[in-house]
């Protein structure tokens, strides 16, 4: 359950750190993310690979990133995944500026995906062991049989940013409070924006 819990933290961080052109507006903030899920939809992962943010690369080879994007979208022999080829509603905050030319927005939306297990099957107790573990992760955990769940995330937050550090490019980086990679890619300043957001989300839901 540990490996699986793991898989998916780190997947969703792949799917959306990825940069694009520069850009200067809120309008075309939207348009960014647009693209993002785009080109995650047409299943592209060389288009994904030359995206990505170039710090990610500092923690995992090109090839590592792409064999973690082909297992997401198109599974192995333990499991497959299912994930919605729509772009989904999504919401774009305010542009905040700081130190280094640093601009910066919140992408919000929700993601869901659906986990089917080969040669695994899962008693009650385990079932409720993972929706109680993946729920600490801000994952929501629907077993649709012993051996297939339907996973939801709300909010899900991206931030797409430029600053002095991405050669002053747009860049799009995943929020995961859970993984200590987040704080080793963005500045504290990016860090106490996103978290209060979060939070502010959160409040408002």
């Amino acid at each position: 359950m540990k490996k699986i819990v793991s898989f998916l933290m780190f997947s969703f961080l792949v799917l959306i750190s990825v940069k694009g052109l520069a850009q200067s507006s809120k309008e075309k903030v939207n348009t960014l993310a647009k693209q993002m899920f785009v080109d995650m939809n047409n299943r592209d992962y060389e288009a994904v690979l030359a995206m990505t943010h170039p710090k990610v690369f500092e923690f995992a080879s090109k090839e590592q990133i792409k064999t973690a994007l082909k297992i997401v979208f198109e599974g192995n022999s333990e499991y497959s995944v299912e994930i919605s080829n729509s772009i989904p509603d999504f919401e774009v905050s305010e542009i905040f500026t700081g130190d280094n030319n640093l601009e910066c927005g919140f992408v919000v939306y929700d993601l869901g995906m659906k986990m089917t297990f080969h040669n695994q099957k899962f008693d009650e107790a385990t079932k409720n062991m993972m929706i109680t573990t993946m729920k600490a992760k801000e994952m929501d955990v629907t077993f649709t049989s012993d051996n297939s769940m339907n996973i939801s995330m709300k909010n899900k937050i991206t931030a797409i940013l430029k600053e002095e550090a991405t050669n002053n490019e747009w860049v799009m980086v995943n929020y995961d409070p859970y993984s200590p990679l987040f704080g080793k890619i963005l500045s504290p300043k990016v860090l106490e924006e996103v978290k209060a957001y979060k939070e502010k989300l959160l409040f408002n839901k």
